[in-house]
């Protein structure tokens, strides 16, 4: 509970209904492929790449041993309870009222949220056609590991789409820690493509968001 009490609100007061009945409970499966994605990145950057990365508010995260425990927060998630307040999420912890907020997440991860955002549409078919070839519509979706595997292969001729694809992959396998089997969300591509929207972007909310989607 140490890790509750320093960075969430816990109440003793009654506790909520809880959000995910248990018959439609499913079981989760334990994964620790998603590590190998930061020594990809790493050993495919050059010297100057990383330096481009490492400007980036996804930096310093790249020389932190992140332990994603997938099944960890799907327990979490089965014993979330309905709060009327849609800026936070809440569970049931040894019965007690554990309040996670948006700006929890924000403060552990470091990614803080800005003042102003830049919205506007984004296209990710230059990044995907780059790194994954032309899609074929009788062809499945690309999985997260198929983009790991193309970018460590891929001969890149700058220094910008070799550090774009690396954020993406950053982003979808280690900060939202899906299964590498999974779909990759091939949308991410065309916010990091547009340096403006990834840098106004609401990255935090993007990300809190995905995690409890993608677990649930």
């Amino acid at each position: 509970m140490r890790l509750f009490t320093n960075c969430c609100n816990v109440h003793a007061c009654k506790i909520g209904k809880i959000d995910v009945l248990a018959k439609k409970y499913f079981p989760a499966t334990v994964s620790y492929q998603v590590h190998k994605t930061v020594f990809v990145i790493k050993n495919k950057l050059t010297e100057e790449k990383m330096r481009l990365y490492k400007k980036t508010a996804f930096g310093p995260l790249l020389d932190i041993n992140l332990i994603f425990n997938g099944q960890l927060l799907h327990h979490f998630l089965l014993r979330e309870i309905v709060d009327a307040n849609p800026n936070v999420i809440s569970f049931n912890i040894l019965g007690k009222n554990v309040t996670f907020s948006q700006d929890d997440f924000n403060l552990i991860t470091g990614l803080l949220p800005i003042r102003e955002t830049v919205e506007r549409e984004t296209s990710s078919e230059r990044l995907r056609e780059l790194i994954l070839g032309s899609k074929d519509p009788n062809e499945k979706d690309s999985s997260c590991k198929d983009v790991e595997t193309a970018f460590e292969k891929f001969n890149f001729t700058n220094d910008e789409n070799p550090v774009k694809v690396a954020l993406a992959l950053f982003i979808k396998t280690m900060m939202i820690g899906k299964d590498k089997k999974t779909q990759f969300d091939v949308n991410i591509f065309g916010i990091v493509d547009d340096i403006e929207v990834f840098v106004f972007d609401s990255m935090p909310n993007y990300i809190g968001s995905d995690i409890v989607d993608g677990y649930l």
